[in-house]
């Protein structure tokens, strides 16, 4: 092989370096976020859980209190 041969196909080699890098990078970025994301909708549906549990306990509660007469 030519040295000319050779210094193209190292070029080429490290442009796709280059290029492979950077995807990572913004693969890696586009993973951060994602975890992220995912921790608040956990907490979201955490807090929504907990409120729909309330809801259950607080209207058994209220039944299990005995109305007044209907002649209060």
């Amino acid at each position: 092989m030519s040295n000319v041969k050779i210094e193209e196909r190292i070029e080429e080699l490290e442009m796709k370096v280059t290029f492979q890098d950077q995807l990572i990078e913004e693969l890696n970025q586009s993973l951060i976020q994602q975890q992220l994301d995912f921790r608040k909708f956990s907490r979201i549906l955490e807090n929504v859980v907990s409120q729909v549990e309330n809801i259950g306990t607080d209207s058994q509660a209220s039944n299990n209190v005995e109305s007044p007469p209907p002649h209060y």
